[in-house]
């Protein structure tokens, strides 16, 4: 019996649990003034149930479906997430009780970090461990290469840049960003490489060959985050005559507030005070051609899981 674990960072189904999410993501402390009525002010924003969270369940059901396809077996997708319930040592714990005997844990961020992909599967084998569960793990892991995820951002980042009127198409520039990371660049070495890889076999893809890499969503200034930040290369590329910038977040595959928010929000109002043209590509969340991509990958792991 095979179950597949969607591992994730968050994943709200009511704005009832967004005080939780904030106060565990500050360790169980009461959060700073003013940001839990910033961070209620945001969702409400959105004007939707929190995508992570719809967009991930909705994923997991059209992920079953096809590896039970694929597979001829009863494969189970469950979720489990870093700050909200369910999380990850209960949904594993509950993996353990229902008999499976191998469990595929796969982060859905494509980009290997020492914060996100490397302490889920940390998480996992340490609660198997804690339980005395002797199930069999397979850790999906960079993915960020893998063809049918590559085009399917491609796709997107041809069809934001079609969209730029034609007088600036020509002179804009991809800005390729991804949530920045603690620490520093030595220490995030493996993370660095993958943004860099990554946004590369996109361009090539998409034929576009004018682009930068940028990082958002840096955390307190009292810690060092890797750079540079997105808002100060729009400002670079006005200052050097640019058009136009077409922003392409390669960490948030999945709509989410904060991803929304610096991707589109901040950023765009950026470029329009720089005079620049702005667009975002589309987030993937769970559209056909990504969820085909994601069925392939995780399926190619169940058919040769020592790869």
């Amino acid at each position: 019996m095979k179950a597949v674990l969607l591992l994730t960072y968050a994943s709200l189904k009511s704005i009832d649990e967004v005080p939780a999410f904030y106060t565990h993501l500050f360790h169980g402390q009461t959060p700073p003034p003013g940001k839990m009525e910033e961070a209620l002010l945001r969702f409400r924003s959105m004007g939707t149930a929190d995508p992570l969270g719809s967009v991930t369940s909705r994923m997991a059901i059209a992920l079953q479906r096809r590896l039970r396809q694929y597979t001829g077996e009863d494969v189970q997708i469950y979720q489990a997430s870093k700050h909200t319930s369910p999380f990850i040592e209960e949904t594993v714990e509950q993996i353990a009780s229902a008999g499976f005997t191998q469990l595929f844990t796969f982060p859905t961020s494509p980009l290997y970090s020492r914060s996100g992909t490397k302490a889920y599967h940390h998480r996992v084998r340490k609660t198997l461990a804690a339980i005395g569960a002797d199930i069999p793990v397979v850790e999906i892991n960079h993915w960020h290469l893998f063809p049918g995820v590559v085009q399917s951002i491609s796709l997107r980042l041809q069809a934001a840049l079609q969209w730029l009127s034609a007088e600036t198409r020509q002179q804009a520039t991809v800005l390729f960003t991804a949530h920045s990371q603690p620490g520093s660049p030595a220490s995030n070495a493996e993370f660095i490489a993958s943004f860099r890889d990554m946004a590369a076999a996109v361009a090539a893809d998409a034929g576009w060959n004018r682009y930068q890499l940028a990082y958002r969503s840096a955390g307190p200034s009292t810690q060092k985050w890797l750079e540079p930040d997105v808002l100060d290369v729009i400002e670079d590329v006005s200052n050097k005559s640019g058009k136009a910038v077409v922003l392409c977040d390669l960490l948030s595959l999945t709509e989410n507030v904060e991803a929304v928010y610096d991707c589109r929000v901040h950023s765009s109002q950026k470029a329009a005070d720089c005079g620049l043209e702005f667009v975002a590509t589309e987030f993937l969340n769970d559209a056909a051609d990504y969820v085909e991509a994601l069925s392939e990958l995780i399926y190619g792991y169940m058919d040769s899981p020592d790869k």
